[in-house]
């Protein structure tokens, strides 16, 4: 899965829900159901300027714990 507009849709749903990347990062440990969710560092990436590709599982994680359709965020495109 790709990021679209280099992460902005992603920093954009955290900052609408209010919430910090500590606090994302704990989330996506909720709503997965093995409970490893995933790391700050991983989500740090997503929202920075720097990779771009990532596993749907994380893609998944996120959208769901920022509750938003996968969709919104990524695309199964290379930008």
């Amino acid at each position: 899965m790709h990021r679209l507009d280099n992460g902005q849709p992603i920093r954009d749903a955290i900052h609408a829900a209010g919430l910090s990347i500590e606090r994302l990062a704990e989330m996506t440990k909720r709503s997965d159901p093995a409970g490893y969710g995933i790391s700050q560092s991983a989500i740090g990436h997503m929202v920075s300027t720097g990779r771009d590709s990532f596993t749907a599982r994380s893609a998944d994680l996120v959208a769901r714990a920022l509750g938003v359709s996968v969709e919104e965020l990524f695309t199964n495109t290379p930008a």
